[in-house]
C-alpha cells in the first residue's frame, strides 16, 4: 500500500509539473504566478520591450511624477521577472527629454549587439503638446545615459521646419553597419505620411540618406483627409528597407494596408509596386492596429472587425499585395476573444521559430477587461495545443488592462507587457510555449550575433571579439540535429550557407545559439 501510494504521489507531481508546463498556461517561474507589476512612480505605461542576450527584460514606455508631464521611461527586470536593482536608479530609469517640462514618451526599443539600448519616442515641444519630435536616446548597459551619442544621449528632430506638426516614433531596426533606421508619421493639417530617418552610430542624422537623413512618403488617394501611418521596419539581405503601416482614406473611410521599399540612399525603389508603394484595401468595417514582416516578406495586417462588438482581425498579404487566399478564412481571421466579449484592435504581432503567429490586445467581458493574446497557427488557424483554444485573457485587478507588446524570448516563452490603470501601473505576463526542439541545449541566446538574417548565401558572425581563435559553429536544423560544422577565426567570420535548403536553422557557437533563417 505505501508503494502504491509514493507511486502516485511521483505520477501526481509530475502531472503538476507537466500541466504548469502547458502551452498557454501563466509561467509560475516569472514574478508572482506568471505575473509582474511595478509601481514606482505616480503613472508608468508599457509600450515595448526587447529581452538582453542575458535573459534581462527591457521595458520601455512613459512615466510621471505627480501631476507632472510624462517622461521617457525604462525598466529592466531579470529573467524571473524581479526588478534588476543594477539598471539605472533602483532599476529604473526616467529622463524629461524636452528638458521643459513637456510631455514625452518611449514607443521603443531596440538592443544594439553590443548591449547598448536604443528607445525611440515622442518629445513635445510645447506645454500644448501639437508640435512633438522625433525623440531617440541612446542608454548604456547599466540604464546611464550614453552621453556619447547624438546631444548628451540625445538626438531631437523634426522631420520639418513647421511649427505646429507632430512626429510620432513607432519603430527601430539596425543595420548591419549599425546605422539606426526610425520610422513612424509625421502630421501637418490635414494629413499624415509615412515618416523615416537614418542616424549615424553617433546619433548625427545621416546625410547619405536622401540628403539630410529625412524622408517622407504621401500614398496619395483622391481625398481631402489621407492620413498614412508607418508602424514597421524590415531591413532586406540587399540592404533594401521595406516600411510597413497604415493609409486612412477620407473618401472611402476605411484603413488600408500600406507599404513602400526604399534603397539603401532612401530613395524609393521605382521597381517595387507602384513608384515604390503598395497598398491593399481592406474591409470597410475593419480598423487598423499593427502589421508585421514574415520572413518571406508576406505581412500581416492587424486590426479590429468593428461588428459583433468588435473582434480582434488579422490579415495576410503577399508583398505584391494580393491577399493570401491559404491563410485563415479566405486571407482573413476574425476572433471573438468570449462570447459578446468587446474586442479592440490587435496592438502587436510576433512569430516564434515553427511561424506561430501571437497577437496581443485588448478585451472587455463580463465587466472585467482584460489582454488578450491570440495564437494563430500559420495558415491561420487557431493553434488549439495552446490553452486548448488558442485563446487566452489575463488581467492585474484593475479597471481597465492595456496589452500592448508581445515577444517570443529566446526560450520560445510569450511575454506580454503594457500596463493597468488605478493608477497607471507597469504589467507582464508570462507564458508557457511548446519546446521547438528536441535538445534543451538549444535557445536563441545573443551572445553573438549574425547579419544577414534572413540570408540566401552566407552569413557573417559579428562580436569578433569573442572568436579569439579558431573556433566550432554548428549550424543545427529544428530537430536540433547538427548539419554542418565550420570553424571560423578573427579573420575569417563568414560562413556559407547557400548549400542549405530554405528554413530556419540555429547556429551555435560557444555553447549559446542564435536562430538563423534561409530564404
Amino acid at each position: 500500500m505505501i508503494k502504491k501510494i509514493t507511486f502516485l504521489s511521483i505520477l501526481l507531481v509530475f502531472y503538476g509539473y507537466f500541466q504548469s508546463q502547458t502551452p498557454g498556461t501563466l509561467d509560475s517561474s516569472f514574478g508572482i504566478g506568471g505575473k509582474m507589476t511595478s509601481n514606482y512612480f505616480t503613472s508608468q505605461k508599457i509600450y515595448d520591450t526587447a529581452t538582453q542576450t542575458d535573459g534581462k527584460i527591457v521595458a520601455v514606455g512613459a512615466c510621471s511624477t505627480g501631476s507632472n508631464n510624462n517622461k521617457f521611461y525604462a525598466i529592466r527586470f531579470n529573467s524571473n521577472g524581479g526588478i534588476d536593482t543594477s539598471f539605472g536608479s533602483n532599476g529604473f530609469f526616467s529622463l524629461d527629454m524636452s528638458g521643459l517640462g513637456y510631455n514625452n514618451y518611449a514607443a521603443t526599443v531596440e538592443l544594439q549587439p553590443d548591449g547598448k539600448i536604443i528607445l525611440g519616442g515622442d518629445v513635445a515641444q510645447n506645454n500644448i503638446g501639437d508640435n512633438y519630435h522625433f525623440g531617440i536616446l541612446r542608454l548604456n548597459v547599466n540604464g546611464t545615459v550614453d552621453t556619447t551619442f547624438g546631444n548628451q544621449g540625445k538626438s531631437i528632430f523634426s522631420m520639418s521646419s513647421y511649427s505646429s506638426v507632430s512626429n510620432e516614433v513607432r519603430d527601430i531596426a539596425l543595420q548591419a553597419d549599425g546605422k539606426i533606421i526610425v520610422a513612424g508619421t509625421y502630421y501637418s493639417s490635414p494629413s499624415k505620411d509615412f515618416a523615416v530617418a537614418r542616424l549615424n552610430i553617433d546619433g548625427s542624422l545621416d546625410s547619405d540618406f536622401s540628403n539630410d537623413g529625412k524622408v517622407l512618403i504621401d500614398f496619395t488617394y483622391n481625398s481631402t483627409i489621407n492620413d498614412d501611418e508607418a508602424y514597421r521596419i524590415k531591413i532586406l539581405n540587399d540592404s533594401r528597407i521595406l516600411i510597413g503601416g497604415d493609409t486612412y482614406s477620407g473618401s472611402t473611410f476605411s484603413d488600408n494596408g500600406a507599404w513602400c521599399m526604399l534603397q539603401s540612399d532612401g530613395s524609393l525603389d521605382s521597381t517595387f509596386g507602384t513608384g515604390g508603394k503598395k497598398t491593399f484595401t481592406t474591409d470597410s468595417n475593419f480598423y487598423f492596429g499593427t502589421c508585421y514582416f514574415l520572413p518571406d516578406n508576406s505581412i500581416l495586417i492587424g486590426g479590429q472587425y468593428s461588428g459583433n462588438n468588435g473582434d480582434a482581425a488579422l490579415y495576410k498579404v503577399s508583398l505584391n499585395g494580393t491577399l493570401d487566399t491559404t491563410f485563415g478564412n479566405n486571407g482573413k481571421v476574425i476572433v471573438d476573444l468570449d462570447n459578446s466579449s468587446s474586442d479592440y484592435d490587435i496592438s502587436d504581432l510576433d512569430i516564434d521559430s515553427t511561424g506561430k503567429i501571437y497577437a496581443v490586445g485588448r478585451t472587455d467581458t463580463g465587466g472585467t477587461s482584460y489582454f488578450y493574446l491570440i495564437n494563430f497557427n500559420a495558415n491561420g488557424t487557431l493553434n488549439t495545443s495552446f490553452s486548448y483554444d488558442g485563446k487566452v485573457l489575463v488581467n492585474f485587478g484593475a479597471s481597465y488592462n492595456y496589452g500592448n507588446s508581445v515577444s517570443i524570448q529566446p526560450d520560445g516563452k510569450v511575454l506580454l507587457a503594457g500596463y493597468h490603470n488605478s493608477p497607471d501601473t507597469a504589467s507582464l505576463a508570462r507564458f508557457n510555449n511548446q519546446s521547438n526542439l528536441n535538445t534543451t541545449e538549444i535557445s536563441e541566446q545573443k551572445s553573438f550575433a549574425i547579419y544577414p538574417n534572413p540570408t540566401t548565401d552566407f552569413f557573417v558572425i559579428s562580436k569578433s571579439e569573442i572568436v579569439d581563435k579558431n573556433q566550432k559553429v554548428e549550424i543545427l536544423d529544428e530537430a536540433g540535429r547538427i548539419i554542418k560544422t565550420v570553424f571560423i577565426t578573427a579573420d575569417n567570420l563568414k560562413i556559407q550557407v547557400s548549400d542549405l535548403n530554405s528554413g530556419i536553422y540555429y547556429v551555435r557557437l560557444n555553447k549559446d545559439t542564435k536562430k538563423l533563417i534561409i530564404k
